[in-house]
Order: C-alpha cells, then structure tokens, then sequence
C-alpha cells in the first residue's frame, strides 16, 4: 500500500499546498530472466495472435476466417468431388493453386500487417519496446517471422491437403507417396519463399504510417499499380530486356516460380510463358525484394526513439 509522506518541502511557505510524497513499495525482481532470445519468442507469438485478432473484437476475426475460407474449401470441395466421380472431376495442378493462393496472400497480407506494426506506432509503444532487452532489429525481425508464418499456413497448408488427397484417392497410395514424395520439398520451398515475399512487402508498407486502412489500401493499390504498369510495359517494349519487366508483377513471380520448382509448364498465352525467363531469377527476384524491405524497415525504425 502507498504510504503518504505529510511533511511540507523545505523552503515551502505554510500558505503553499503540502506536497505528497509516496512510496510505491517497488520491489527488486528475483525471477528468472529469459533474455533475448525469449523476448523475441514472446514477440512473434504476440504478433501471430494479433493478425489473427485473438483477444479482440470478434470484428477482427471476420478476415482472418474469410482468408483460410477462401484458401481451404477449393481444395477440399475438388478432393471430395474427386473422391465420389473420380478423375472425371478433373484434377488441380499446383501451379493453379498457388496462382489462386497468390492472390489471396495479398489480401491476407494487406489486412494483417498493418496490424502487426500500425497500433505499435500510434500507441506510442515502440521505446518501450526498445528499451528491454530487444533491439530495432529484434523488433523487425520478430515481425517478419510472425506474419512469414501467417501467411505459411496459408501457402502451406492448402497444397499440402492437395498432395495427401491426391495420394488417398490414387489407385495405389503407397507407390504414388513415393513417387511424388520429392512434391513435399517443392512445396515447402515455394510456400515458404511466397509467405516471405507477400510478407515483408506487406511490413514495409505499415512500417511508414499508423493507419492501418491506409497501410491496406496503398499495399493493395501498390501491388495492382505496379503489375499493370509492369504488363504495360512489357507489351509496349519489343527489344529482348522487355521481358524482365514481368518481375515486378507479383503474380508473375508466383506463377513462374512455381512452374520453376514444380517442373509444370506455363500456359503459353501467359506473359510469363511468353518472358520464358530462367527460374533463378524468380527466386533472385525474391531473395532482392525480402532483403530491400527488410533494409528499408530497419533504417525507418533507428529514427525511432
């Protein structure tokens, strides 16, 4: 309990009110310390719980359960439809999955960034943040592995319910497990390489307003800008480097990518078909653009106090 002090300063005049000290009984920390390491930890749990909107408003929950919505009821309606007609019903290649998935890990990126870093910086929460044991650093790093992971389960999860429903429903699943067993690693790779790419766009984004309506709006609109911008320029510009303008679609990135790792051809009325880039440069293309947002934010947060 505060204990109140009754006695006037020294100096004070008895007309002046009595100033009130208290003693707020603070007490020396004995428990163990975590450190670093655990911080960060908490931090990524933290963020991951926030873009799922765990602990908030039911409001907040709507898009993250519309995302996995969207994400997971094709696969699982086109497997159940395989399983009662066969392979009349048609099958679905990962490379027209991952083209679906792209663009919902835009809007899954648009909606949960923002809510990883905008309140941080409107609530004024960021010294505090800094002045434990993480560092600028740390921050954005706990950050961009929290969204990653988001954004994973999305790019993960849906492809690999493809694989096992393709397997149960083969007429030998053992012998086409093996067989296709090297699909894993593929989807491991490019899910994990477009969870990365949607995220860190989607965190650069947020990391230069508080807003978080603004933060989606531009991530979108930006995205949307710049692919058509990129299209436009491809079709207007005959000389032979015209085609490496289709790197700056996302979509394209995705779609080439994919096709890269998977070995599954492009449909050739694609502009990616048509730029017949090597697939090294979309992962080069990646690895640039994880690499430049993950340097932008960091230079944005040491103006940070």
């Amino acid at each position: 309990m505060s204990t109140p002090i009754d006695r006037p300063l020294a100096g004070s005049s008895p007309n002046q009110s009595e100033a009130e000290i208290y003693d707020r009984g603070y007490r020396h920390y004995d428990g163990p310390r975590e450190g670093r390491r655990h911080a960060i930890q908490a931090l990524i749990i933290y963020s991951i719980k926030r873009g799922l909107g765990i602990k908030k408003r039911w409001t907040a929950k709507i898009i993250p359960i519309l995302i996995y919505a969207f994400a997971f009821f094709p696969v699982l309606i086109i497997i159940g439809i395989r399983a009662f007609v066969g392979d009349a019903a048609g099958s679905l290649s990962y490379l027209s999955l991952y083209g679906a998935i792209s663009i919902i890990m835009v809007v899954f990126a648009a909606a949960t960034a923002p809510e990883m870093l905008c309140d941080d910086r409107r609530q004024k929460v960021l010294p505090l943040y800094f002045s434990r044991a993480i560092s600028r650093g740390d921050y954005l790093l706990a950050k961009i592995s929290g969204l990653g992971i988001l954004m994973g389960t999305v790019a993960l999860l849906p492809a690999f319910i493809l694989f096992l429903g393709s397997t149960f429903l083969a007429k030998s699943p053992v012998t086409y497990f093996f067989d296709h067993i090297a699909d894993l690693l593929r989807i491991v790779a490019v899910g994990t390489l477009l969870a990365f790419l949607f995220a860190s766009i989607g965190l650069l984004i947020a990391g230069f307003t508080e807003r978080k309506s603004i933060a989606a709006a531009v991530y979108i609109g930006a995205v949307l800008l710049v692919a058509g911008f990129a299209n436009a320029l491809f079709n207007a510009i005959n000389a032979g480097w015209h085609r490496y303008f289709i790197l700056a679609d996302v979509s394209a990135v995705s779609d080439g990518l994919t096709s890269w790792i998977f070995g599954i051809p492009l449909s050739q009325d694609s502009m990616t078909a048509q730029a017949n880039l090597n697939g090294a440069w979309y992962l080069v293309t990646v690895a640039v653009v994880v690499v430049a947002c993950a340097a932008v934010m960091f230079r944005q947060y040491l103006r940070e106090e």
